[in-house]
């Protein structure tokens, strides 16, 4: 079957602008109000590292995890059962190593799960990422804040010290479970920033990969990205119609930090480039942002903000199956 892109237009996206509140010249750094500012933003160069274009005829989730990235399991929650049942394990790092929901359909783990976060200021142009098989190299090691019997935090500083994350991953039960994730981050530059935060999530659901399919449908919308089989698949496989969204709750906190927010699919299982993740993945390969059928395909959300000295913005995402 070929590939069905609905790519989404740059005169909608124009539509979630927020403007910026007025300050002085000398204090106001290049401002970014729309997704739009990310598609035109300059791309970085290809890596050189001649290791990025290593094994790539695998099967990308059979590629070996580089140093500092894992997909190891080290915090683990489970609740419910049968179709209240829910299962994940998060790294050290901070990453979802599975999301099992409900009782027996694995949501992201087919041959490893490939999830996590970026972040992109938009001064220098330097991105800092961490998705489970590869990371950008530039954080400092990860410190556990706290860990108990409902949710792990964790902290992690870029190497550079422009930033601080932290992210609180809760399970919550009942009817519908989910996991909540609450990432902080904090401008630790010592003057104001503009920066892109941003989850990737690999969705998998199902038994995709059980013969080596791992084809299944994308797309986005403002506030969630989604993986999903539909029900009566047209395409060869052993999957039930399950899917797994990653959905955003209200909008950054404060209120003043805010920019723009936006889920998406495209068309490649590999991470987005945080400063130019409409087009690009971390593999330097060029991505279309929109609808994808019957193929591989990842959704990340993404939130511009504006953040003063010392200042720390707060977006709240879960992962919730359906």
């Amino acid at each position: 079957m070929k590939n069905t892109f609905r790519p989404l237009s740059l005169l909608s996206l124009a539509g979630f602008a927020f403007l910026l509140a007025v300050s002085t010249p000398a204090q106001t750094p290049a401002r970014v109000t729309s997704m739009a500012d990310i598609i035109d933003h300059r791309p970085q160069k290809p890596s050189s590292d001649a290791s990025s274009d290593a094994n790539k005829t695998l099967s990308p989730h059979q590629q070996t995890v580089v140093p500092d990235s894992t997909e190891k399991c080290s915090y683990k929650f489970t609740s419910g059962s049968g179709v209240t049942y829910m299962n994940y394990c998060i790294t050290v790092n901070g990453n979802f190593t599975n999301f099992e929901s409900p009782s027996g359909v694995e949501m992201l783990d087919q041959h490893g799960s490939w999830e996590g976060y970026g972040v992109c200021d938009y001064e220098t142009n330097v991105g800092y990422w961490d998705y489970g098989y590869a990371d950008s190299g530039n954080w400092k090691a990860p410190v556990k804040v706290t860990e108990n019997a409902t949710e792990v935090k964790i902290e992690r500083s870029t190497s550079d010290g422009m930033y601080l994350l932290t992210q609180t991953i809760s399970k919550v039960t009942g009817e519908s479970p989910e996991a909540r994730i609450v990432m902080a981050l904090k401008n630790t530059s010592g003057q104001e920033r503009v920066a892109f935060l941003s989850r990737f999530a690999g969705f998998l659901p199902d038994k995709g990969a059980s013969e080596s399919n791992l084809n299944e449908n994308y797309d986005g919308s403002l506030d969630s990205a989604w993986g999903y089989i539909p029900d009566y698949a047209t395409f060869s496989t052993p999957s039930g119609p399950y899917g797994l969204m990653l959905n955003s709750i209200g909008e950054p906190a404060p209120a003043s930090t805010f920019l723009f927010n936006l889920g998406f699919a495209y068309n490649s299982e590999y991470g987005p480039s945080p400063c130019i993740q409409t087009n690009q993945d971390t593999q330097g390969n060029t991505i279309t942002q929109g609808m994808v059928i019957n193929n591989y395909g990842s959704g990340a959300y993404t939130y511009g903000l504006s953040l003063n000295k010392n200042e720390t913005s707060t977006v709240t995402l879960r992962y919730l199956p359906f």
